[in-house]
């Protein structure tokens, strides 16, 4: 029904739920599929992290079933195979197809949102990064979105129901606090980097994992990477602002967001993080914005499709006039029940104070607000669906990488190559787009002086290289020529500098590296059964 004469036009955000879902079924495939290739090799039996000896070690605790499920949520409590690594991330890529799709019902994202917790939760400090936080607190709102409307329904031309406008509020406050406390940390923690406007100029030679589209910006002039700095700023401090405001301004949000994420995208890898913040931002948007969108793309195919067939013209136009070009047509959808909305403001009065305490425990540090938060925060921290953000509130300078070695004589000592990471100056660092390889952009840490943070799956690396090379050798590049079971490992260090366009013509390098330091003691391998 339409709006009365002289009435404010309602705002009708089914067509933009019914794509935000399907942008979300899309980063649950990604993520899922990213699981199937290596969850095994990073928490299996021969892993690097054991998911049985940690859940060994939670059960000694003495703590009652109902407590460990609560405190460690995953569904590996009830059976723990190493098959299970691989078959429940391909059961979540299926899920995750069905929610594209958007059939299934409201089972598909409750489901979706219980594997990948219980997934990650697996995998301990390979998934503790924010994106994947991002992605349990998205898909747990998802949730009480409404459970009908797929894209069959848009080619249809059916027109989905209409959410719950509180529901739709708490993912666009998703996407202002994720962009907005990003760039309060920058100001806060990040002053040398961010204020001075230099952050960029290595931000992309000592990304985690850098990227080929990284390598090829770097070779920009100084001004860009300054210009890079204040369009971030522009994007997380001064854009989220409109996404309550007026539509003009919502559509100005989302036409600078949407360039600022794909660009990230094409310059790091950092796996579906981009895709799920593009999703987010489609819920800027409502249908009125769509439906221009799709009346010009049908007017240009229209234009276009002629001259490809070889006629002049525009072609005649679709039966239903100029306006079957939109998405949908037809009367607004069902609006949602008393029901929903009253369990939407229950929904946000949860989540609007939590996500508020938690941006203040981080910013304003030593207000006593963490001591204060903490018996709240014990209640849904162990669901990581309620979470503060702050992408790069520091750079690191200078890239420094703890290159393993092995020997089998005590004496020359060959490299293990890490997959997707710094080694050979000949080699482009690679664009992995949706994968994101866990051990390796875990491992770029190791230098930072973590500490007993990176001991246990250090410890266990050197026990697979030394006694079980084959279960090593996933996270390694092929090399022949290292030793079949290695007499000793040493760890030395190398500081990366991208090089320019003119050390690749003139040596075929994109890095250029030198030794730091003295390598460290060597270590005997001890395995059993061996002296």
């Amino acid at each position: 029904r339409s709006a009365p004469e002289g009435a404010r036009p309602l705002i009708r955000r089914g067509l933009t739920v019914v794509l935000f879902r399907a942008g979300l079924g899309l980063t649950f495939l990604a993520a899922f599929l990213s699981l199937a290739v290596q969850l095994r090799e990073l928490v299996g039996t021969r892993g690097l992290l054991p998911l049985g000896e940690f859940l060994d070690r939670y059960r000694a605790s003495g703590a009652p079933l109902l407590a460990r499920l609560y405190h460690v949520p995953t569904v590996f409590w009830a059976a723990r195979a190493d098959a299970l690594l691989t078959a429940l991330p391909l059961l979540g890529a299926a899920l995750a197809i069905a929610l594209t799709l958007g059939v299934g019902g409201r089972a598909v994202p409750i489901a979706l949102w219980a594997l990948y917790l219980s997934c990650i939760t697996a995998g301990r400090d390979f998934f503790y990064y924010q994106w994947d936080n991002l992605l349990l607190e998205a898909s747990f709102l998802a949730i009480f979105l409404p459970a009908r409307g797929s894209l069959f329904d848009l080619a249809r031309g059916r027109r989905p129901p209409e959410p719950s406008r509180l529901v739709v509020f708490l993912l666009q406050w998703l996407l202002v606090r994720l962009l907005f406390e990003s760039a309060m940390a920058k100001i806060l923690y990040g002053q040398e980097d961010w204020l001075t406007l230099r952050g960029m100029t290595y931000y992309y030679e000592t990304a985690p994992l850098p990227s080929w589209g990284g390598w090829f910006v770097q070779q920009f002039p100084l001004w860009f990477h300054q210009g890079s700095v204040l369009f971030t700023f522009l994007v997380e401090l001064v854009l989220p602002c409109c996404i309550f405001l007026p539509r003009p301004f919502r559509r100005v949000f989302f036409v600078l967001h949407l360039p600022f994420q794909m660009s990230i995208g094409l310059t790091s890898n950092y796996g579906f993080f981009n895709l799920l913040s593009i999703a987010l931002s489609i819920l800027v948007l409502d249908d009125a914005d769509l439906e221009r969108v799709g009346r010009f793309t049908g007017r240009l195919a229209r234009r276009i499709a002629p001259r490809l067939l070889g006629r002049g013209g525009e072609g005649p136009a679709p039966p239903g006039g100029e306006r079957a070009g939109g998405p949908v047509a037809g009367p607004g959808g069902v609006a949602p029940s008393l029901a929903v909305r009253l369990g939407a403001w229950v929904l946000a009065g949860c989540i609007v104070p939590a996500s508020l305490f938690e941006a203040s425990s981080y910013l304003v540090r030593g207000a006593g607000i963490d001591e204060a938060l903490a018996p709240w925060r014990a209640l849904y921290a162990p669901f990581r669906s309620i979470n503060v953000y702050h992408l790069f509130p520091g750079i690191v300078r200078e890239r420094i990488v703890a290159e393993i070695e092995e020997t089998a004589d005590g004496v020359s000592f060959s490299p293990c190559r890490l997959r997707y990471a710094p080694g050979d100056p000949k080699t482009p660092p690679p664009m992995t787009w949706l994968h994101n390889p866990r051990f390796p952009f875990h491992y770029s840490f190791l230098t930072l002086g973590r500490g007993r943070r990176d001991e246990e799956y250090m410890n266990n690396l050197a026990q697979r290289l030394c006694c079980d090379p084959q279960a090593a050798a996933p996270f390694f590049e092929p090399q022949p020529a290292l030793a079949e079971r290695p007499a000793a490992l040493r760890l030395s260090y190398y500081r990366y500098r991208f090089g320019t366009w003119d050390d690749l013509s003139r040596t075929g390098v994109y890095w250029l590296r030198e030794p730091v330091g003295q390598p460290s003691r060597p270590v005997a391998c001890r395995c059993a059964g061996n002296p």
